[in-house]
């Protein structure tokens, strides 16, 4: 019988340096009894060569070879083509959903891959519930990476040390920082300012007099479909003094936690406070984040692909927190519901 393979995708998306799998991956994934097959040039942009991947064991390919010579497709994002025609009926393709962050579109989409017979499992969908020690949760790996880079940008934006010396170039008392959120993200950040000599809080919201505060993290990322939620307004903001600064770790194309924050840009209010718009803090440590992706995805192949044969099982409660679609199917409730909800309002079957 013929081997199974795994194709990974180049990411395409401007500034995105990662990779599904690092050439020192492919050996884990070929002891499972896969082949893989590495889009040409996947990871360029880390200086990793396709000369590096095929000495892995890896065969190189273009990227419509990839896609019809695969039958597990793996990738940080979704492939484009995955919403037109190129995927066929049976392949595994997985990802990262909640970067799709449309809310109008997503449900369409998601209901397509259905109907085109896709397996599509989403490596960022383990729930608070299902997270804890589950060998799929990359989202929890790459919101860790993003706290720690979040809590430096902070400390590198503010206008004073984050900690304390009693000297004539340090001050006397640490800076003063929330976290808003309880998630991975929020802990590191919280964990890294704190051994910078940060003094941290943390809380389920933002409160309205910021007066006392020079650093404010904010990382209450929404569920797939939904907005960003406002937690830190512009009144809030201007009871911040000149010079503290705010990151917000949700700001993209449709929004974020902090009104007036920018997609990965650095504005500065009228009061004088710093507002960074950062959420693709993963992204900046691409080498980290692509090793730590590769893990989960070498944990699911382990799961679902081990000896060369797929086999799929939806009441495997650990797989069936990140299945998304499968045999024609929405699994997951979470995801099904707001489907059936906006094809409602759009009068279609």
């Amino acid at each position: 019988m013929a081997s199974l393979t795994v194709g990974v995708r180049r990411e395409i998306t401007p500034g995105d340096r990662r990779v599904a799998l690092p050439p020192e991956s492919v050996p884990r994934v070929r002891t499972l009894g896969l082949d893989v097959l590495v889009e040409t040039g996947a990871g360029e942009r880390l200086g990793l060569t396709d000369p590096e991947y095929r000495a892995a064991g890896a065969g190189i390919g273009s990227r419509d070879e990839v896609i019809a010579d695969s039958d597990i497709v793996v990738a940080l994002r979704p492939p484009a083509c995955v919403a037109g025609r190129v995927l066929r009926r049976g392949q595994v393709m997985v990802a990262l959903l909640t970067v799709l962050r449309a809310p109008l579109s997503t449900p369409f989409l998601i209901h397509r891959w259905a109907d085109q017979g896709l397996t599509v499992i989403a490596l960022d969908l383990v729930g608070d519930a299902e997270a804890a020690g589950s060998p799929l949760d990359a989202a929890a790996s790459l919101e860790q990476l993003a706290g720690y880079k979040a809590a430096l940008l902070a400390a590198d934006l503010l206008d004073r040390p984050v900690s304390a010396g009693g000297s004539a170039a340090l001050p006397r008392t640490a800076a003063r920082a929330l976290i808003v959120g309880h998630g991975p993200a929020a802990r590191q950040a919280g964990r890294t300012l704190e051994a910078c000599g940060t003094e941290v809080l943390t809380a389920d919201d933002a409160p309205p007099d910021l007066h006392d505060r020079d650093i404010v993290v904010t990382s209450l990322r929404p569920w797939l479909y939904d907005r960003p939620r406002i937690v830190l307004t512009a009144e809030s903001l201007a009871t911040m003094r000149p010079g503290s600064v705010v990151v917000d770790m949700v700001a993209d194309q449709d929004g974020g936690n902090v009104e007036g924050s920018e997609p990965e840009t650095v504005v500065r209010t009228a009061s004088g406070v710093l507002v960074a718009g950062a959420g693709r803090l993963a992204e900046r440590l691409p080498r980290v984040a692509s090793d730590a992706y590769a893990s989960h995805v070498i944990a699911l192949l382990q799961r679902i692909a081990c000896g060369g044969v797929i086999d799929i099982d939806p009441t495997d409660p650990v797989l069936s927190a990140v299945l998304v679609t499968h045999r024609g199917l929405v699994l997951r409730d979470s995801v099904w519901r707001p489907i059936m909800e906006e094809m409602t309002v759009a009068g279609l079957p």
